[in-house]
């Protein structure tokens, strides 16, 4: 009989384990759906004023490390233009002049031009950063205002700037 006894043990622990294992799925599968997060007015406005940054990120990619970099900032620019949101390049230089400029520069540094790749490579970057001058030679692009500066030229977060006059630019 202590044979029996055993299978006895054994045949509890494991009815006991599917018991408890399935109370335990069983009331995983019960648990309320995840809701999404409720829009907000301040994450729409976030979202409205760095779309022209994410356009820097998403623009394609060139067969040189300057013609990536070209290629970013004038999907920005395009971007801003169209959807009448805040411009991230204030101006960019012709294509040719550009290219001409960017590959002036060492190999590293060109890489380093494109925002994408810079965005993912900072600490590297930030030892062949080329001069302000040098930047400036290729697109001037915005600067962000401290916490708290506002720019007067700057829309509300959600209201579309007013219409540029055709030949103001």
């Amino acid at each position: 009989m202590p044979g029996m006894n055993r299978r006895l043990v054994v045949i509890g622990t494991v009815v006991l384990a599917c018991g408890v294992g399935i109370a335990v799925f069983g009331s995983v599968r019960r648990r309320a759906p995840v809701q999404p997060a409720a829009t907000s007015t301040h994450g729409n406005g976030i979202d409205h004023a760095m779309s022209a940054v994410l356009a820097l990120y998403s623009a394609p990619t060139g067969k040189t490390p300057c013609e990536s970099a070209f290629n970013a900032f004038k999907a920005s620019e395009d971007y801003a233009a169209k959807e009448h949101v805040t411009a991230v390049v204030i101006s960019l230089t012709p294509h040719d002049d550009f290219i001409a400029r960017c590959t002036a520069q060492p190999p590293l540094t060109q890489q380093c031009i494109v925002p994408l790749y810079l965005s993912q490579h900072r600490d590297e970057c930030a030892k062949v950063k080329p001069s302000q001058q040098v930047l400036d030679s290729l697109a001037i692009l915005k600067h962000p205002t401290e916490p708290g500066e506002s720019n007067p030229d700057e829309p509300p977060p959600g209201q579309e700037p007013p219409p540029v006059p055709v030949g103001s630019r």
